[in-house]
């Protein structure tokens, strides 16, 4: 999901907020007045601009540990990156996982992250969690094994259940596209006692039958001649020597900040080509229709966060939540400012930007001091 919204533009309108319907300007210049259900969560997100900025933490220098694990019986490589909160706290406030969208490879993840452990004043554990075979670069021992959707909501429970967290408040997920349906997936399946709660970034939940790219696509991951032929076109184009192979790739990468650019040079390869696609292919297949009583029993641990021009997360979707009677409760967001898409982590100054949005939702839906 993330490569295919990467060229979608976004409307150019002001910044904004909006929570269970409500308009609000994303600097809350003055008391805002609401329900009460909703009047502190609104306060606690105008409260944190005061601690950091963006603009402190556009560079952050924080300690990251990236490692490669080898998962189930036939050793597929699996990556994880670690980021542990600052020596001086003892139990960190926070736990937090970060589930990608797919492809699910953690390193696009890594300047989100460390933005936010810097936003939140180094009180967290964060990890991002890496799918089964995606991998940024081929090892040796790479199999071209390809992982549907439940192999990866598997995977993702035997790795929450084999952590232990450091944190005073338990773990928290932030789950971006289809990592948002992983999320709550684990936690519905795990109990709160193992996932607090989820945070939705951009979250691909259900097919939009709305969208023609959408079918388009469906129908593309569902021929599989197809999707062999590509992975070997692309496989081809990325075994050429490096300027040529970084021209061939520019119409892809050109827009993109320098390290997701390279990290995209070298994850293009026909292993990942076909991992992501008919790993798309059953995501297509299960998401045909919402479990209500699943959102119903998390409705008040889940927060969602959506853009304008997304078709994995129409805005037609959040204003669906927002009318359902049995979801009342469950916060979503809009974040409209200009330049934020669906692959948010393509770009910096975005992955700054969603970093910000991420902390307000882990501070007010999800504050642990409730």
């Amino acid at each position: 999901a993330t490569f295919a919204a990467r060229s979608r533009s976004v409307a150019r309108i002001p910044a904004s907020t909006i929570t269970r319907g409500t308009l609000l300007r994303a600097r809350c210049p003055k008391p805002v007045r609401m329900p009460p259900r909703t009047r502190s969560a609104v306060r606690g997100a105008c409260a944190t601009r005061t601690k950091a900025s963006i603009a402190d933490v556009s560079s952050p220098e924080v300690e990251v540990t990236s490692r490669v694990v080898r998962v189930g019986p036939r050793k597929i490589p699996t990556e994880l990156i670690t980021i542990p909160s600052d020596p001086s706290k003892e139990a960190p406030k926070y736990d937090l996982v970060i589930v990608p969208g797919n492809p699910g490879v953690p390193s696009f993840y890594e300047h989100y992250a460390k933005t936010l452990h810097n936003l939140m004043d180094g009180d967290v554990d964060i990890e991002i969690f890496g799918y089964k075979g995606h991998t940024t670069d081929r090892y040796a021992d790479t199999t071209g094994d390809w992982f549907t959707l439940q192999d990866q909501l598997d995977h993702l429970r035997e790795y929450l259940q084999s952590r232990k967290s450091r944190s005073r408040h338990g773990t928290v997920l932030v789950g971006h596209s289809i990592g948002a349906e992983m999320s709550l997936d684990a936690m519905d399946k795990l109990g709160t006692g193992a996932v607090r709660g989820v945070v939705g970034l951009m979250p691909f939940v259900l097919v939009n039958t709305k969208s023609a790219l959408q079918k388009f696509l469906s129908a593309l991951v569902h021929i599989t001649p197809l999707v062999y032929l590509v992975a070997a076109i692309v496989g081809f184009i990325g075994a050429l020597p490096g300027f040529f192979k970084r021209l061939a790739f520019s119409p892809i990468t050109g827009t993109m900040s320098a390290s997701p650019a390279d990290l995209t040079r070298r994850w293009l390869r026909s292993d990942s080509i076909r991992n992501m696609a008919f790993m798309g292919r059953t995501e297509f297949d299960a998401l045909t229709a919402l479990d209500t009583s699943r959102w119903k029993r998390h409705k008040d641990r889940t927060s969602l966060l959506y853009c304008p021009g997304d078709h994995w997360a129409p805005l037609h979707q959040m204003e669906d939540f927002g009318r359902m009677k049995e979801l009342r409760g469950m916060e979503t967001v809009l974040e409209s400012a200009p330049g934020v898409d669906h692959a948010f982590v393509l770009h910096d100054k975005s992955a700054e930007l969603i970093a910000q949005r991420t902390k307000e939702l882990l501070e007010t839906q999800h504050a642990v001091e409730r």
